[in-house]
């Protein structure tokens, strides 16, 4: 077992985050993550070290803040990996200074006081750091101005290197093929959670860590999975019944996606035909929108206009997310492509990775949802989702 990537492409993201920070006025930056299952949370500390906690759990008398991890990044000084286990796996981890903690965040905070930090530093992970780990950092250090700077390291890791667009490539390849099981299913007669099950199958077969298999059908279209706990419920499709099915997961080495499609089990009517249509429709057309250069603002637009012209109503899917995308990398990312959400700055960049999507619905006829993925190119985008747009 060896690190996927070589070392001088996290020396090239080390140093892409040093100048964010000087640019932003900060000496010294504290990077938050948290692993343990929790994908959204790893991305940063994945994305500068290689390091994944996988413990999680509640506080005990001799841990605290298990799966946490930081990374003090300074100027002119090598990073330095702070982890809750109690040793690292150097064949794994790309920081060579690491420190190994029962409390990471009063370890971490010490570790500033020691190196005679005081002032403001950057804080990455406020939306995540519970109260009590934050007051641990204000107690370690009291000459600290924590500066909350969530968007540090994302700001640099949205334009994806070469090696990570390879990465997604093979990433892509097993969201396709575990997509098309999936839809297959549903279609073929498998109950949502059978199905599920032979799409998760594929998913860990090529190495991926699933986060959510969703599935819907019946009369719980609009819905965005029939059984939230699970994403998945033991009814089986009937006959003309529209279904839908996402797959969330870490394809390979980290890096997500999150496909959908909607179908039907047989032939679609008439009215079934035109919704799904128009929500891939919706999809691609935005696709064609998203190159660089483009204001996700003017994108979204055109998607509310689409949205409207189809008509239908507003379902309980399309109020919980009012937009057409996101970016997306080690975890769903910013921006996202909304009229609602998006801000003015909000431009499209060359090696970009977006999902986009769309939901519909209409009444007496059910719900629809799509979702591709692809990579921003300067001639063309790169489809990673190539599963096929209709299952009939």
């Amino acid at each position: 077992m060896a690190r996927y990537f070589p070392l001088d492409e996290y020396e090239a993201r080390w140093a892409g985050v040093l100048v964010e920070m000087r640019a932003r006025g900060f000496e010294t930056a504290v990077v938050f993550g948290r692993g343990g299952g929790t994908t959204d949370n790893c991305g940063d500390i994945l994305y500068l070290s290689n390091h994944y906690a996988i413990s999680g759990g509640m506080d005990s008398l001799i841990w605290s803040a298990r799966s946490f991890s930081g990374i003090i990044l300074q100027q002119g000084k090598e990073p330095q990996l702070h982890i809750d286990e109690p040793e690292p796996r150097r064949d794994l981890v790309s920081i060579e200074d690491v420190h190994c903690h029962t409390h990471p965040f009063s370890g971490l905070a010490k570790t500033l006081v020691d190196r005679g930090v005081s002032g403001r530093v950057a804080l990455v992970g406020t939306n995540f750091i519970p109260i009590k780990y934050y007051r641990q950092l204000e107690e370690g250090a009291p000459e600290i101005e924590w500066v909350p700077a969530d968007d540090l390291v994302r700001s640099v890791r949205r334009i994806k290197s070469a090696r990570e667009l390879d990465c997604y490539r093979i990433a892509g390849e097993a969201a396709t093929a575990s997509l098309n099981i999936l839809m297959e299913g549903l279609t073929g007669g498998l109950s949502e959670r059978e199905a599920a099950g032979e799409a998760a199958r594929e998913v860990v077969r090529r190495g991926g860590r699933l986060q959510m298999i969703g599935t819907n059908h019946g009369d719980t279209l609009g819905f965005d999975q029939r059984f939230p706990l699970t994403g998945y419920s033991a009814d089986t499709p009937q006959p003309g019944d529209i279904v839908t099915g996402t797959i969330h997961a870490a394809f390979h080495q980290g890096y997500y996606l999150d496909p959908g499609r909607t179908a039907v089990r047989g032939t679609p009517n008439a009215e079934q035909r035109r919704l799904i249509e128009a929500a891939a429709g919706i999809v691609h057309r935005l696709s064609d929108m998203v190159r660089p250069g483009a204001k996700l603002l003017d994108v979204a637009a055109e998607g509310d206009r689409m949205t409207a012209a189809f008509g239908g109503s507003v379902s309980a899917i399309m109020k919980n997310f009012p937009f057409y995308g996101h970016g997306i990398g080690l975890g769903f990312e910013l921006p996202r492509i909304s009229t609602s959400m998006s801000q003015p700055n909000d431009i499209v960049e060359k090696n970009m990775v977006f999902g986009v999507e769309s939901f519909l619905s209409l009444d007496g006829v059910g719900a629809a949802f799509f979702e591709d993925i692809l990579i921003i190119g300067e001639d063309g985008n790169e489809l990673l989702t190539k599963s096929p747009s209709f299952f009939w």
